[in-house]
């Protein structure tokens, strides 16, 4: 029982967590967003979960003093254009960007629609961007996407099959100390009984997909507030954390 104790210690001394930006934020996540495997953030829209991905992709530029890993990020776009002008607003409001002098020239954006341009971007183009520049936070907004309008003949087997590989490459990718961060959709449904319905969110892609995740956080809004529920983890008990979301970025509140 001993060695099982030192070895968990052990792990938990070499995992590296990527700073949100936000100190109070951070030790509620006793560390920020961890390296080890895929991190999934999912919810409805406008609930923050982009933003925050925004904020990572300063903050991974920060030197390891400051909780960043002094290295690039590649932003994978699925859905809309990236939201460049937010991301310019964050370099100008974000105290420590402003500090450091970060800016958006290692941010490497990637425009994708489809699963064959989403594999080929994993497999050869990010491995390739790799061998120049140093990565240390890749992210997908949103995984969904392009799985939703995919017109599949075998759906069962050959949308499996393109998750497992994307699952598959995403966990090789983050063994090289790189935080994941895929953005998630959402999926409803209404259990009923005799009592009461009551309508359950769940994040998308199902069964083949979450099996893949290893941190899975729910964010969602309640009137004006937001906040962030710990689904699925590796080393975090289930928390919920409330947060904001102001000019200079994410902020925990409470």
């Amino acid at each position: 029982m001993e060695n099982c104790f030192e070895n968990a210690k052990v792990i938990k001394e070499r995992e590296k967590f990527l700073t949100t930006g936000c100190m109070k934020f951070d030790t509620l996540l006793q560390g920020g967003i961890t390296t080890r495997g895929i991190t999934q953030i999912y919810g409805a829209a406008s609930t923050g979960k982009t933003q925050l991905a925004l904020q990572l992709c300063l903050t991974v530029q920060l030197p390891e003093s400051e909780g960043g890993f002094a290295a690039g990020a590649v932003y994978i776009c699925t859905e809309s254009i990236f939201p460049s002008r937010r991301l310019q607003e964050l370099i100008q409001k974000l105290e420590v960007t402003k500090k450091y002098g970060i800016n958006g020239d290692s941010v490497f954006v990637e425009h994708i629609s489809t699963i064959e341009e989403l594999e080929v971007c994993l497999l050869h183009r990010i491995p390739l961007l790799m061998t120049v520049q140093k990565i240390g936070l890749i992210v997908i907004d949103s995984i969904a996407a392009p799985y939703r309008v995919e017109d599949w003949k075998d759906e069962s087997s050959n949308r499996a099959k393109s998750l497992r590989t994307v699952g598959q490459q995403l966990h090789k990718l983050c063994a090289n100390d790189i935080c994941i961060l895929c953005i998630n959709q959402v999926t409803t449904a209404i259990h009923s009984n005799v009592l009461n319905d009551n309508l359950i969110i769940r994040p998308a892609l199902g069964a083949t997909w979450l099996s893949m995740i290893t941190n899975s956080i729910e964010f969602y809004r309640v009137d004006s507030l937001r906040y962030a529920s710990i689904r699925l983890s590796s080393n975090l008990p289930e928390i919920i954390i409330s947060f904001e979301v102001q000019g200079s970025g994410v902020k925990a509140i409470g």
